[in-house]
């Protein structure tokens, strides 16, 4: 099956929608998630940064009815995964191979997932989760490779973070929250989760790559 994977992220580029090609990229990347193969990595690079990029734009577009979509769900939570093994479990993959994968190629794309979010109104929202993961993953690869901290656009999604999440009234409200016992599991709403875990974890990874 891996043998068409370039064939399938080629599809994947003009035929988004087909339920069968993402599908079949979802059970070659679990299988890969299994056997964490560093060969898997160099043998397909080109199709994983296309995949990786497509991503981001997806994050980005104006609309996201693909959240409905269980098998957009389903990839997105498996690349979520691979990216995530790729930040810890692949030693023998060189770092820059490892940020050219994971770290964003646009800040347009950056700020209009942020516009995104911004514009949500349901705090439950399955796009801040989702999009959470992603975030996670850039502060995963930042702790463990200080040296993109310097990467101009890890600087300006730390700088968006700090002055429209961190430094804001919500951010506080979410803090006073926590502080009020009984915690009630129905304050962790996506939302809130995503400043105060995400967010904190983001400017927390940041801060100890510049230490």
């Amino acid at each position: 099956m891996e043998d068409n994977f370039e064939g399938l992220i080629s599809t994947l580029q003009t035929s988004p929608s087909c339920d069968d090609i993402l599908c079949e990229i979802r059970l070659i990347l679990e299988k890969q998630n299994s056997l964490l193969s560093s060969a898997f990595i160099s043998q397909f690079y080109r199709s994983l940064l296309i995949l990786e990029h497509w991503t981001w734009q997806l994050f980005s577009q104006p609309t996201y009815e693909w959240v409905q979509k269980s098998n957009y769900v389903e990839l997105l939570h498996t690349i979520a995964l691979f990216n995530k093994n790729l930040s810890f479990n692949y030693e023998d993959v060189e770092a820059n191979i490892k940020g050219s994968l994971l770290l964003p190629k646009s800040t347009d794309d950056i700020n209009l997932i942020f516009e995104n979010i911004e514009k949500i109104t349901d705090d439950n929202d399955l796009f801040i989760g989702i999009v959470s993961l992603w975030f996670d993953n850039l502060a995963n690869i930042l702790q463990d490779n200080p040296e993109f901290e310097i990467c101009p656009i890890i600087i300006d999604i730390n700088l968006y973070i700090t002055r429209h999440y961190i430094m804001t009234d919500q951010y506080k409200f979410y803090l006073t929250q926590l502080h009020q016992l009984p915690l009630s599991q129905s304050i962790f709403t996506a939302k809130m989760l995503f400043y105060i875990k995400t967010c904190s974890f983001y400017l927390s990874s940041y801060l100890f790559a510049n230490a």
